[in-house]
Protein backbone atom coordinates (compact mmCIF):
# COMPACT_ATOMS: atom_id res chain seq x y z
CA UNK A 1 0.00 0.00 0.00
CA UNK A 2 1.24 3.46 -0.88
CA UNK A 3 1.27 6.59 1.22
CA UNK A 4 -1.74 8.88 0.74
CA UNK A 5 -0.47 12.16 -0.75
CA UNK A 6 -2.01 15.53 0.00
CA UNK A 7 -0.90 17.70 -2.90
CA UNK A 8 -2.45 20.80 -4.42
CA UNK A 9 -5.08 18.80 -6.33
CA UNK A 10 -6.30 17.07 -3.19
CA UNK A 11 -6.30 20.34 -1.25
CA UNK A 12 -8.49 21.97 -3.93
CA UNK A 13 -10.86 18.98 -3.97
CA UNK A 14 -11.35 19.27 -0.22
CA UNK A 15 -11.31 23.02 0.39
CA UNK A 16 -11.78 24.99 -2.86
CA UNK A 17 -15.07 24.34 -4.64
CA UNK A 18 -16.91 25.84 -7.60
CA UNK A 19 -19.77 28.17 -6.70
CA UNK A 20 -21.36 29.12 -10.04
CA UNK A 21 -23.96 31.76 -10.75
CA UNK A 22 -25.82 33.00 -13.83
CA UNK A 23 -26.62 36.49 -15.06
CA UNK A 24 -28.17 38.55 -17.84
CA UNK A 25 -26.60 41.22 -20.04
CA UNK A 26 -29.03 43.69 -21.68
CA UNK A 27 -27.00 43.69 -24.89
CA UNK A 28 -26.76 41.29 -27.87
CA UNK A 29 -24.10 38.62 -27.86
CA UNK A 30 -22.05 40.30 -30.60
CA UNK A 31 -21.28 43.13 -28.15
CA UNK A 32 -18.65 40.80 -26.69
CA UNK A 33 -16.67 40.98 -29.93
CA UNK A 34 -15.59 44.51 -28.99
CA UNK A 35 -12.33 44.22 -27.07
CA UNK A 36 -13.03 47.48 -25.21
CA UNK A 37 -16.58 46.56 -24.20
CA UNK A 38 -17.43 45.21 -20.78
CA UNK A 39 -21.22 44.73 -20.76
CA UNK A 40 -22.84 44.93 -17.33
CA UNK A 41 -24.13 41.65 -15.86
CA UNK A 42 -27.24 41.52 -13.69
CA UNK A 43 -26.71 38.38 -11.62
CA UNK A 44 -29.52 36.18 -10.34
CA UNK A 45 -29.62 35.74 -6.58
CA UNK A 46 -27.31 32.88 -5.52
CA UNK A 47 -28.63 29.63 -4.13
CA UNK A 48 -27.42 28.29 -0.80
CA UNK A 49 -23.80 27.16 -0.74
CA UNK A 50 -24.65 23.53 -1.35
CA UNK A 51 -26.24 24.31 -4.75
CA UNK A 52 -25.49 26.47 -7.73
CA UNK A 53 -26.79 27.52 -11.17
CA UNK A 54 -24.75 27.35 -14.39
CA UNK A 55 -25.01 26.84 -18.18
CA UNK A 56 -27.84 29.32 -18.93
CA UNK A 57 -29.75 29.25 -22.24
CA UNK A 58 -32.88 31.18 -23.03
CA UNK A 59 -35.50 32.47 -25.44
CA UNK A 60 -37.25 35.83 -25.43
CA UNK A 61 -41.01 35.58 -24.92
CA UNK A 62 -43.41 38.49 -24.23
CA UNK A 63 -40.60 40.81 -23.17
CA UNK A 64 -39.11 38.30 -20.74
CA UNK A 65 -36.11 36.01 -21.04
CA UNK A 66 -37.22 32.43 -20.36
CA UNK A 67 -34.10 30.73 -19.01
CA UNK A 68 -33.18 27.08 -18.69
CA UNK A 69 -30.00 26.19 -16.81
CA UNK A 70 -28.34 23.54 -14.70
CA UNK A 71 -28.96 23.38 -10.97
CA UNK A 72 -26.23 21.34 -9.29
CA UNK A 73 -26.48 19.96 -5.76
CA UNK A 74 -23.20 19.01 -4.06
CA UNK A 75 -25.05 16.67 -1.70
CA UNK A 76 -26.13 14.39 -4.56
CA UNK A 77 -23.43 15.45 -7.05
CA UNK A 78 -26.17 15.61 -9.67
CA UNK A 79 -27.46 18.34 -11.95
CA UNK A 80 -31.05 18.88 -13.09
CA UNK A 81 -32.50 21.31 -15.63
CA UNK A 82 -34.46 24.17 -14.06
CA UNK A 83 -36.38 27.22 -15.26
CA UNK A 84 -36.13 30.90 -14.32
CA UNK A 85 -37.36 34.19 -15.79
CA UNK A 86 -35.80 37.61 -16.22
CA UNK A 87 -36.98 40.04 -14.99
CA UNK A 88 -38.12 37.87 -12.08
CA UNK A 89 -41.93 38.03 -11.63
CA UNK A 90 -43.07 38.84 -8.07
CA UNK A 91 -43.85 35.69 -6.11
CA UNK A 92 -42.48 33.30 -8.73
CA UNK A 93 -40.57 30.39 -7.17
CA UNK A 94 -37.00 30.37 -8.42
CA UNK A 95 -35.86 28.03 -9.85
CA UNK A 96 -38.42 25.43 -11.01
CA UNK A 97 -37.29 21.90 -12.07
CA UNK A 98 -38.39 21.08 -15.64
CA UNK A 99 -36.20 18.18 -16.93
CA UNK A 100 -34.95 15.45 -14.64
CA UNK A 101 -33.27 12.12 -15.22
CA UNK A 102 -31.59 9.29 -13.34
CA UNK A 103 -28.21 10.79 -14.21
CA UNK A 104 -26.48 14.17 -14.16
CA UNK A 105 -27.88 16.74 -16.63
CA UNK A 106 -26.45 20.12 -17.62
CA UNK A 107 -25.96 22.54 -20.55
CA UNK A 108 -29.64 22.66 -21.69
CA UNK A 109 -28.99 23.95 -25.21
CA UNK A 110 -32.15 25.52 -26.69
CA UNK A 111 -33.11 26.02 -30.33
CA UNK A 112 -36.23 26.47 -32.45
CA UNK A 113 -37.19 24.49 -35.54
CA UNK A 114 -40.39 24.68 -37.60
CA UNK A 115 -42.24 26.52 -34.87
CA UNK A 116 -41.26 24.10 -32.09
CA UNK A 117 -38.80 24.52 -29.21
CA UNK A 118 -36.18 21.84 -28.56
CA UNK A 119 -33.58 21.25 -25.87
CA UNK A 120 -30.44 19.11 -26.01
CA UNK A 121 -29.20 18.73 -22.43
CA UNK A 122 -25.82 17.21 -21.71
CA UNK A 123 -26.30 13.63 -20.49
CA UNK A 124 -22.83 12.18 -20.98
CA UNK A 125 -23.33 9.48 -18.32
CA UNK A 126 -26.00 7.94 -20.56
CA UNK A 127 -23.50 7.86 -23.47
CA UNK A 128 -25.94 9.36 -25.93
CA UNK A 129 -27.10 12.73 -27.24
CA UNK A 130 -30.82 13.09 -26.45
CA UNK A 131 -33.37 15.54 -27.86
CA UNK A 132 -36.26 16.94 -25.81
CA UNK A 133 -39.29 18.73 -27.26
CA UNK A 134 -41.31 21.36 -25.41
CA UNK A 135 -44.95 20.37 -25.07
CA UNK A 136 -45.55 23.62 -23.22
CA UNK A 137 -42.49 25.86 -23.23
CA UNK A 138 -40.78 26.25 -20.84
CA UNK A 139 -42.34 23.98 -18.20
CA UNK A 140 -43.34 20.72 -19.95
CA UNK A 141 -40.89 18.60 -21.94
CA UNK A 142 -40.92 15.15 -23.51
CA UNK A 143 -37.95 13.14 -24.66
CA UNK A 144 -38.31 13.10 -28.45
CA UNK A 145 -35.33 11.20 -29.88
CA UNK A 146 -31.78 9.96 -29.52
CA UNK A 147 -29.67 11.93 -31.98
CA UNK A 148 -26.33 10.12 -31.53
CA UNK A 149 -25.61 6.89 -29.65
CA UNK A 150 -22.43 5.66 -28.01
CA UNK A 151 -20.82 9.00 -27.17
CA UNK A 152 -20.45 10.86 -23.87
CA UNK A 153 -21.17 14.21 -25.49
CA UNK A 154 -20.21 17.34 -23.55
CA UNK A 155 -21.76 20.78 -24.13
CA UNK A 156 -23.68 19.78 -27.26
CA UNK A 157 -24.29 22.75 -29.54
CA UNK A 158 -26.64 22.65 -32.56
CA UNK A 159 -26.92 25.38 -35.21
CA UNK A 160 -27.82 25.95 -38.87
CA UNK A 161 -25.29 26.98 -41.52
CA UNK A 162 -25.29 26.79 -45.33
CA UNK A 163 -28.61 24.89 -45.55
CA UNK A 164 -27.42 22.17 -43.18
CA UNK A 165 -27.58 21.60 -39.45
CA UNK A 166 -24.43 21.12 -37.40
CA UNK A 167 -23.79 19.49 -34.04
CA UNK A 168 -20.57 20.25 -32.17
CA UNK A 169 -19.35 18.78 -28.89
CA UNK A 170 -16.46 17.08 -27.17
CA UNK A 171 -16.49 13.55 -25.75
CA UNK A 172 -16.11 12.77 -22.04
CA UNK A 173 -13.98 9.73 -22.90
CA UNK A 174 -11.94 11.37 -25.65
CA UNK A 175 -10.37 14.73 -24.94
CA UNK A 176 -13.22 16.44 -23.04
CA UNK A 177 -11.47 19.83 -23.17
CA UNK A 178 -9.38 19.37 -26.31
CA UNK A 179 -11.02 17.36 -29.12
CA UNK A 180 -13.84 19.08 -31.03
CA UNK A 181 -16.19 16.69 -32.84
CA UNK A 182 -18.71 17.74 -35.50
CA UNK A 183 -21.70 16.08 -37.19
CA UNK A 184 -24.02 17.40 -39.91
CA UNK A 185 -27.60 16.62 -40.95
CA UNK A 186 -30.37 17.87 -43.25
CA UNK A 187 -32.42 18.80 -40.16
CA UNK A 188 -31.82 18.88 -36.39
CA UNK A 189 -33.86 15.70 -36.17
CA UNK A 190 -31.17 13.87 -38.17
CA UNK A 191 -29.86 11.59 -39.45
CA UNK A 192 -26.50 12.85 -38.21
CA UNK A 193 -23.31 12.11 -40.18
CA UNK A 194 -19.91 12.43 -38.49
CA UNK A 195 -17.45 14.83 -40.07
CA UNK A 196 -14.68 12.84 -41.81
CA UNK A 197 -12.00 14.99 -40.14
CA UNK A 198 -13.17 14.31 -36.56
CA UNK A 199 -11.76 15.54 -34.34
CA UNK A 200 -11.84 18.66 -36.51
CA UNK A 201 -9.81 20.53 -33.90
CA UNK A 202 -7.48 19.70 -31.00
CA UNK A 203 -6.91 22.68 -28.73
CA UNK A 204 -7.41 22.97 -24.98
CA UNK A 205 -7.70 26.74 -25.44
CA UNK A 206 -10.66 26.90 -27.86
CA UNK A 207 -12.32 23.55 -28.58
CA UNK A 208 -15.03 22.78 -25.99
CA UNK A 209 -18.33 24.57 -26.68
CA UNK A 210 -19.34 27.54 -24.53
CA UNK A 211 -22.73 28.73 -25.74
CA UNK A 212 -24.70 29.67 -28.85
CA UNK A 213 -23.03 30.28 -32.22
CA UNK A 214 -24.12 33.60 -33.76
CA UNK A 215 -23.78 35.71 -36.89
CA UNK A 216 -22.52 39.27 -37.05
CA UNK A 217 -21.69 41.30 -40.18
CA UNK A 218 -21.78 38.18 -42.33
CA UNK A 219 -19.47 36.11 -40.11
CA UNK A 220 -20.30 33.05 -38.03
CA UNK A 221 -18.87 32.88 -34.51
CA UNK A 222 -18.65 29.94 -32.10
CA UNK A 223 -18.07 30.51 -28.36
CA UNK A 224 -15.59 28.03 -26.87
CA UNK A 225 -13.98 27.42 -23.50
CA UNK A 226 -10.36 28.23 -22.82
CA UNK A 227 -9.29 25.57 -20.30
CA UNK A 228 -5.55 26.03 -20.86
CA UNK A 229 -4.99 27.39 -17.34
CA UNK A 230 -8.05 26.04 -15.53
CA UNK A 231 -11.52 24.72 -16.30
CA UNK A 232 -13.80 27.59 -17.27
CA UNK A 233 -10.87 30.00 -17.31
CA UNK A 234 -12.33 32.25 -20.00
CA UNK A 235 -14.25 32.17 -23.31
CA UNK A 236 -12.84 32.48 -26.82
CA UNK A 237 -15.12 33.65 -29.63
CA UNK A 238 -13.98 31.74 -32.71
CA UNK A 239 -14.75 33.00 -36.22
CA UNK A 240 -15.66 30.01 -38.39
CA UNK A 241 -14.06 30.52 -41.80
CA UNK A 242 -14.79 27.09 -43.39
CA UNK A 243 -17.55 24.67 -42.49
CA UNK A 244 -18.64 22.06 -45.02
CA UNK A 245 -19.27 18.29 -44.87
CA UNK A 246 -15.56 17.84 -45.64
CA UNK A 247 -13.87 20.99 -44.22
CA UNK A 248 -13.59 22.85 -40.93
CA UNK A 249 -11.56 25.90 -40.04
CA UNK A 250 -11.91 28.63 -37.42
CA UNK A 251 -9.77 31.33 -35.84
CA UNK A 252 -9.93 33.26 -32.55
CA UNK A 253 -11.63 36.62 -32.90
CA UNK A 254 -12.16 37.82 -29.30
CA UNK A 255 -11.75 36.77 -25.68
CA UNK A 256 -14.22 37.14 -22.80
CA UNK A 257 -12.51 37.21 -19.42
CA UNK A 258 -14.21 36.44 -16.07
CA UNK A 259 -15.97 39.34 -14.36
CA UNK A 260 -13.30 39.88 -11.72
CA UNK A 261 -15.14 42.82 -10.16
CA UNK A 262 -18.34 40.84 -9.57
CA UNK A 263 -19.49 38.03 -7.26
CA UNK A 264 -18.03 35.33 -9.56
CA UNK A 265 -14.50 36.52 -10.36
CA UNK A 266 -12.65 33.24 -10.96
CA UNK A 267 -14.10 31.86 -14.18
CA UNK A 268 -16.68 31.94 -16.98
CA UNK A 269 -17.75 29.23 -19.44
CA UNK A 270 -21.12 30.05 -21.03
CA UNK A 271 -22.19 32.89 -23.32
CA UNK A 272 -25.58 32.42 -24.97
CA UNK A 273 -27.90 34.64 -26.98
CA UNK A 274 -31.53 35.27 -25.98
CA UNK A 275 -32.89 37.75 -28.48
CA UNK A 276 -31.12 41.07 -27.90
CA UNK A 277 -29.99 39.91 -24.46
CA UNK A 278 -27.08 37.64 -23.52
CA UNK A 279 -26.86 35.06 -20.74
CA UNK A 280 -23.58 34.37 -18.93
CA UNK A 281 -22.31 32.39 -15.99
CA UNK A 282 -19.34 32.71 -13.68
CA UNK A 283 -17.82 31.06 -10.65
CA UNK A 284 -15.87 31.78 -7.52
CA UNK A 285 -13.78 29.26 -5.62
CA UNK A 286 -14.89 28.87 -2.03
CA UNK A 287 -15.30 26.29 0.72
CA UNK A 288 -18.58 24.37 0.54
CA UNK A 289 -19.34 22.03 3.42
CA UNK A 290 -21.40 19.48 1.45
CA UNK A 291 -18.68 19.27 -1.23
CA UNK A 292 -16.06 18.70 1.47
CA UNK A 293 -18.13 15.93 3.03
CA UNK A 294 -18.58 14.21 -0.33
CA UNK A 295 -14.85 14.36 -1.07
CA UNK A 296 -14.00 12.88 2.34
CA UNK A 297 -16.62 10.16 1.90
CA UNK A 298 -15.23 9.20 -1.54
CA UNK A 299 -11.68 9.09 -0.16
CA UNK A 300 -12.79 6.90 2.74
CA UNK A 301 -14.66 4.52 0.45
CA UNK A 302 -11.64 4.32 -1.86
CA UNK A 303 -9.35 3.69 1.10
CA UNK A 304 -11.58 0.87 2.40
CA UNK A 305 -11.69 -0.70 -1.06
CA UNK A 306 -7.89 -0.57 -1.42
CA UNK A 307 -7.38 -2.06 2.06
CA UNK A 308 -9.87 -4.82 1.28
CA UNK A 309 -8.12 -5.63 -1.99
CA UNK A 310 -4.72 -5.65 -0.22
CA UNK A 311 -5.97 -8.01 2.51
CA UNK A 312 -7.65 -10.29 -0.03
CA UNK A 313 -4.50 -10.39 -2.15
CA UNK A 314 -2.39 -11.15 0.91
Amino acid sequence: MGIISFGEGKFNELFRHFQWGIGVVREPIHAFLDADARPKVEWFAPLDKGRFLADPFGLMRDGRVRVLCEEFDYRTRKGTIVYLEFPIPPGMPQPQPVIRGPFHMSYPYLFEYQGEVYCVPETHHAREVSLYKAEEFPLRWNRAATLIKGIGGLDITIFEHSDRWWLACTDFDRGPETDLLVWHAPSPLGPWTPHPRNPVKRDIGSARSAGTPFRHKGNLYRPAQDCSKRYGGRIVLNRITRLTPTEFQEEPAAVVEPYSEGPYPDGIHTLSAAGDYTLVDGYRLTFIKSAFRNAVRRDYQGYRASVGAFIHKG
